[in-house]
């Protein structure tokens, strides 16, 4: 009769495998290569994007009125409209000094409504002032509109293009011509007008 082999003792368990340091240091030099590529980038494009950046309607520049104004009532031999529009309107160029040879004052404004409207006032004017001043343009009728003194007869001129689509003029009999004008209508001029001290 044949012996059964005898199982043989079991050994102790494997060990596990040692951990392949070489793949873990290459695995978080990968990770951190990645996090800095992706910063590196991130950083061109920021500044790829500021030296680009152009917005399409830009802020308007404020000017500070007051200044110019106290000069033009101390220079001016006539009364000089000042408006006061308020914070919704943004003055953007003001200033006291010969325009064809006629010394005028002039303030402009980006109305509430973003158009241009702009008072030109000034005595003894010449043809050669109101053409510069009105663009060219042309009387189309009469209107009414607010000034320091109350409402008056103002003359209404349209131009084709320019800065005086639309424009109002009023001479003052003895003060100064004034001419509002601009992109803006009617209603906006009335509430600049509205707005107009008298100062001298």
């Amino acid at each position: 009769m044949s012996e059964r082999p005898h199982p043989t003792p079991a050994g102790p368990p494997a060990a596990a495998p040692a951990p392949d340091r070489r793949r873990q240091r290459l695995a978080s030099y990968t990770v951190r290569n990645m996090v800095y590529s992706t910063v590196l980038v991130l950083a061109l494009v920021l500044v790829w994007w500021s030296l680009t950046y152009n917005p399409t309607e830009q802020e308007p520049r404020r000017v500070e009125v007051a200044s110019t104004a106290a000069y033009a009532v101390d220079q001016a031999d006539w009364p000089v409209w000042v408006p006061e529009p308020g914070q919704e309107w943004s003055p953007t160029v003001v200033w006291f000094e010969p325009l064809e040879g006629v010394p005028t004052w002039h303030v402009s404004y980006v109305t509430p409504e973003g158009e241009y409207l702009a008072v030109h006032q000034a005595d003894g004017v010449t043809p050669a002032w109101r053409d510069v001043v009105l663009s060219g343009g042309e009387q189309v009728g009469e209107t009414r509109l607010p000034g320091p003194d109350g409402e008056r007869g103002w003359q209404a001129w349209e131009a084709e293009s320019g800065n005086a689509q639309n424009a109002w003029l009023l001479e003052v009999e003895g003060q100064s011509t004034v001419v509002v004008h601009g992109t803006a209508a009617e209603g906006e001029a009335r509430a600049l007008l509205e707005s107009v001290q008298a100062r001298d």
